[in-house]
């Protein structure tokens, strides 16, 4: 009788001790964004509003390539193939931007560059023919913004926060890329021009909080053993550090080569089988599991099996484009679900295996995997072209998503096969309470 009444009563014990440490560990992480600097707080901040902002015109430049300027839609899956080539690829020039300009002015300039595109893509609406130069001037500018402010980030925080900062960082981005395309799905219908040139405006001020809150910041200088500090590699050297991350450089490839023909084609498919507003509903879900998902997932993400994690991802995107396959507004929906499962554990797993391969000079990191990401994006845009026009003149878009899932399948294969061990698994036993440790 006394141990069936202490029973519940220890199990209450036990809930209220476990509720006390949840709210612990996250009054913990909130003294630590606390203790961040103006600056930091102010980058996170504008993350969430260059997304916003980048991404009321992103998912929609092939619909108003076609729709709007005209162009054939084969030409218009090549000029996205070719500019999100140069939004991604272009990012290994970063680390040379950075070391004549540092990472503040960097970033202000790559954001003056992307609002002159966008002045020029309104224009295209008029001039078809300045549509070219101003898709490159609209994909140059994150080419070197985003290397710098994940650097930017990554110089500001110790080894140990590493993860939940990028998650964070990730989770402002998403949740600017959720809202933008649900607000421009209304403005692109009224006039696409108010559109572009709404969002110049809009990258005009963003470009301006920059150079009024952020801070120059010194590249970061890495505790060698003995406590001697080092500089990021040499040219010479940086070739041979990344005969280490051949592995990563390969899984990057392939998961922005898989999630270009989402983002790239979900909004002609919209279009073409359901209301082109469902492409920010789908967006919205897909950038709302991000933000919910990985900041709390990103300790578990950096420590969990390299090979069954990368496998497992893909299988989800697999899963994710074979439902989607089926057609109506919910299927797009739930394989949206699947698909965003999927990006939550890959994306920040391949952004933590590039830095702790090449740890003395992130930018250069971030730039090779968005150089790669750039290889799988202008890889996605041209076969993607030409399927999409294949199934769309056999009046059959279900079979782009198949042959899409087909292809993720693949990639879950390859992963397991070649998915090896993660350097992070040799990393001491991960500390919770260093998560919570608060930024000097």
């Amino acid at each position: 009788m006394g141990s069936a009444a202490r029973g519940p009563a220890g199990r209450h014990r036990s809930a209220e001790r476990r509720s006390a440490s949840v709210m612990s560990a996250l009054s913990a992480k909130w003294h630590t964004f606390r203790g961040l600097s103006s600056s930091l707080k102010s980058l996170i901040v504008l993350s969430f509003v260059v997304a916003l902002g980048s991404y009321m015109v992103t998912p929609f430049i092939g619909v108003l390539m076609v729709q709007a300027v005209g162009l054939d839609v084969r030409l218009a899956g090549v000029l996205v193939a070719v500019a999100t080539f140069i939004q991604f690829g272009g990012s290994i020039l970063g680390g040379l931007v950075v070391d004549r300009l540092g990472l503040k002015r960097t970033m202000v300039g790559s954001l003056a560059v992307r609002t002159t595109g966008l002045l020029l893509l309104g224009l295209a609406v008029k001039v078809p023919w300045v549509a070219y130069p101003a898709v490159v001037l609209v994909a140059a500018g994150p080419a070197l913004y985003l290397p710098a402010n994940k650097a930017y980030i990554v110089t500001c925080v110790s080894d140990e926060l590493r993860p939940l900062f990028l998650g964070v960082s990730s989770a402002a981005l998403n949740a600017g890329m959720g809202l933008g395309p649900l607000l421009a799905a209304v403005l692109i219908d009224a006039d696409p021009v108010v559109l572009l040139l709404g969002a110049a405006a809009l990258f005009g001020l963003i470009t301006l909080a920059h150079q009024l809150t952020m801070q120059p910041l010194a590249r970061r200088r890495d505790a060698a053993r003995g406590g001697v500090t080092v500089d990021g590699p040499a040219p010479a050297g940086k070739l041979r550090t990344l005969r280490g991350a051949l592995r990563p450089v390969l899984f990057t490839a392939l998961a922005f080569y898989l999630y270009f023909f989402f983002q790239s084609f979900l909004g002609l498919y919209a279009a073409g089988v359901h209301n082109i507003q469902v492409l920010g509903w789908a967006m919205l879900v897909n950038c709302a599991m991000m933000v919910a998902l990985q900041p709390p997932l990103s300790g578990w993400i950096a420590r969990a099996d390299y090979r069954r994690l990368v496998a497992g991802s893909f299988a989800l995107m697999a899963a994710g484009t074979g439902v989607m396959s089926l057609g109506h507004t919910a299927a797009l929906l739930g394989g949206t679900v699947l698909f965003s499962l999927g990006e939550v554990f890959l994306f920040l797993r391949c952004d933590l295996e590039m830095v702790d391969r090449i740890p003395s000079n992130p930018t250069f990191a971030f730039g090779v995997q968005r150089l790669t990401a750039g290889v799988g994006g202008l890889l996605a845009g041209v076969v993607g072209g030409f399927l999409f026009a294949h199934y769309e003149s056999a009046h059959d878009l279900g079979m782009f998503w198949t042959a899409v899932a087909v292809q993720c399948a693949v990639a879950a294969a390859i992963a397991l096969v070649l998915g090896g061990r993660s350097r992070r698994a040799a990393v001491a036993p991960h500390d919770e309470q260093a998560d919570l440790e608060v930024v000097s």
